[in-house]
């Protein structure tokens, strides 16, 4: 191990290893990250996303659930949170989620989509298509390409 890295230094390095798709390296450097700084939320939220990479998506909630402790104000926790409750089939807590990560941050596409989708498993087409509507008004191309095939405009 190299000897004198900040907790910043150990979560740019897991922010790579993630970007690269090193699961596990960033787990590794995520840990060290939070070990020097355990009040650090952007490392628990960015291991709750190495966690869900690997598919360990309770682990994921638990660092997702810490980060939100340690920030009550990280949008991007909860939309993550929602994800790894929506692979777990809880789509109920994941809405709850996305719904929560939507009020902090009205810009964040993905959350819109995210709870569409979550809808529309739950067979609510309406509150989907409205979801999908506004992730596509910010851009979204998933939603935009979606609503065109179905022709519905935004």
């Amino acid at each position: 191990a190299v000897k004198g890295l900040s907790a910043s230094d150990w979560f740019e390095k897991g922010y790579k290893f993630g970007i690269a798709g090193n699961h596990k390296e960033a787990l590794n450097a995520f840990n060290k990250a939070i070990e020097l700084n355990p009040k650090f939320a952007l490392a628990y939220g960015n291991r709750g996303v190495a966690y869900s990479d690997l598919g360990n998506y309770q682990q994921a909630i638990n660092d997702y659930t810490k980060a939100i402790q340690l920030n009550p104000k990280y949008a991007d926790a909860y939309n993550n949170r929602g994800a790894a409750y929506y692979k777990l089939g809880n789509h109920r807590q994941a809405i709850n989620d996305y719904t929560k990560a939507i009020q902090l941050n009205p810009q964040l596409a993905i959350a819109y989509k995210n709870r569409g989708l979550a809808y529309n498993d739950l067979g609510n087409k309406q509150k989907f298509i409205a979801d999908a509507k506004i992730a596509a008004k910010l851009g979204d191309k998933a939603a935009q390409d979606f609503l065109r095939k179905k022709g519905i405009g935004w």
